[in-house]
């Protein structure tokens, strides 16, 4: 914990990821988009990833202050197949970090999909009593996302006579709508007086050493306060015909000739909880060992309520708001993206060992539950029972202070079958919906209502990703303090 830390701490530190997805997608019936029993051929998804902490602490007896910035969890997906569109589009042209003033101004729009995290963290300390330690955490989160996937126009049951020949099946690429948003948080409203996305979120800790070789602690993240969670994120949307040809009259425009247009993202960020403890081992203290148990409330659980953390009452979806959008697309101005996330709850097990003063090593073993239900795992939502291990090292420089800290991650994640009868979304069901004329009293009206109206996401998921990390660490001890 912050307070336990003497002196004056800076360290900053970086890693790499290297994921890769593994999908077989089940084939599906051309006239329905229903799946069959048959999985199609394997896709192979390649993607890195990118995270950082850069941060300090000083610690004046008995408080302690610290600062940081940080990435939370980011994901990048530059990677997709076509026959994975109707969830993740793959990239038309090139990466959006590539995109210059020459491309198309939906360059960054038009595929792939990445969401960004970012804290910006302020914490204060208090030694109490010796043996008692609280804290007390201010965090600025700063989210940027963007997304862009397929919508089939069969499936919305609104195609006019004259493409009922032409949109005669439920994937059929012609037919397509392709949409894409890119967004991020603004703290204050812009020139067009977008919606301010500022929110700010507390951490309350405390950590009791109950020997001299235990300590344990506890520790308690809120949702941001500012709007009950819920953080909005301004940006751009496109709305466009991927395929340049085959299209009619009553189409929207392709890709090519489209413009950006007006969006807003309005989701939610969880809650987290965790409990943790650190043991020193041996005669001459050279073992450390440190657990850590967590969960995040991905669902919008209560604490002391009547539900609790076992029944999801919100299954993390996107509300999606278009301005200036094409009379002629099939989606509505207000629409869902459904994302059928669950509690994530982790176990994090570390042994430290001193091999001499200068030299330490690492390894450490993982697994958390997976943050997205099984029936709705997509190839852009896809996660999974995680296990995982890790090896690293401390080595500080001879007559220095400085530390270099190297460090690799393995993870897997279990295979997940959606199988055809069990996927969260259904093509079926906006074609039943029209059939009964617009009735938004069936439960396919409640699918559609919940954006899993769409074509489906059946198929077998698995993957593993490796993560090399580096860190430098300098402390300096003197600062009057024994």
């Amino acid at each position: 914990m912050l307070a336990s830390l003497q002196g004056l701490r800076l360290q900053a530190s970086t890693n790499a990821t290297l994921d890769h997805r593994l999908i077989r997608r089940y084939g599906v019936i051309d006239e329905t988009g229903v799946p069959t029993d048959q999985l199609g051929d394997r896709s192979t998804l390649l993607n890195p990833g990118f995270g950082y902490f850069v941060g300090g602490g000083v610690y004046l007896d008995p408080f302690a202050v610290g600062i940081a910035i940080y990435d939370l969890g980011s994901t990048y997906q530059l990677d997709s197949d076509p026959v994975l569109r109707y969830h993740l589009a793959p990239e038309p042209d090139r990466p959006p970090a590539l995109c210059s003033r020459e491309d198309s101004e939906i360059c960054r729009l038009n595929g792939g999909a990445a969401t960004v995290r970012t804290d910006i963290s302020l914490a204060v300390a208090w030694n109490l009593l010796g043996r008692l330690k609280v804290g007390l955490g201010f965090h600025i989160p700063r989210l940027r996302a963007r997304f862009a996937y397929d919508n089939s126009t069969v499936v919305s049951g609104s195609r006019i006579e004259e493409s009922i020949v032409r949109c005669n099946r439920v994937e059929n690429p012609t037919c397509d709508e392709r949409l894409g948003f890119r967004g991020r948080t603004l703290w204050r409203p812009d020139s067009g007086n977008r919606e301010s996305g500022f929110d700010i979120a507390l951490t309350f800790g405390a950590a009791v050493d109950l020997t001299d070789r235990i300590t344990v602690g506890l520790r308690w993240r809120t949702r941001p306060l500012l709007n009950d969670g819920e953080i909005t994120l301004t940006g751009d949307a496109v709305v466009c015909r991927p395929e340049e040809q085959g299209g009619a009259a009553e189409d929207v425009l392709p890709c090519s000739a489209a413009a950006p247009i007006d969006a807003t993202l309005t989701q939610r960020l969880p809650q987290e909880v965790a409990a943790g403890a650190s043991f020193i081992l041996g005669p001459s203290r050279l073992l450390h060992l440190d657990a850590n148990l967590y969960w995040i409330d991905l669902c919008a659980d209560s604490l002391l309520g009547a539900k609790g953390v076992r029944s999801c009452t919100d299954p993390g979806s996107q509300r999606l708001s278009l301005v200036g959008l094409d009379r002629k697309s099939v989606l509505l101005p207000e629409s869902t993206r459904y994302r059928g996330l669950q509690d994530r709850f982790g176990l994090d097990l570390y042994a430290t060992y001193r091999l001499r003063s200068t030299i330490a090593v690492v390894g450490g073993v993982h697994s958390s539950s997976p943050a997205v239900r099984p029936e709705a795992s997509s190839a852009s939502l896809h996660d999974a029972w995680r296990v995982g291990l890790t090896i690293g090292s401390t080595m500080r420089i001879r007559q220095s202070e400085l530390q270099l800290i190297p460090g690799y991650g393995l993870d897997f994640y279990i295979p997940t079958r959606v199988a055809p009868g069990e996927a969260a979304f259904d093509p079926s069901a906006g074609l039943i919906f029209d059939e009964k004329v617009g009735d938004l009293n069936s439960p396919e009206a409640a699918a559609i209502l919940e954006g899993r109206g769409r074509p489906s996401n059946a198929g077998l998921y698995t993957g593993f990703a490796h993560t090399f990390t580096f860190a430098l660490r300098w402390s300096e001890r003197t600062l009057g303090i024994d």
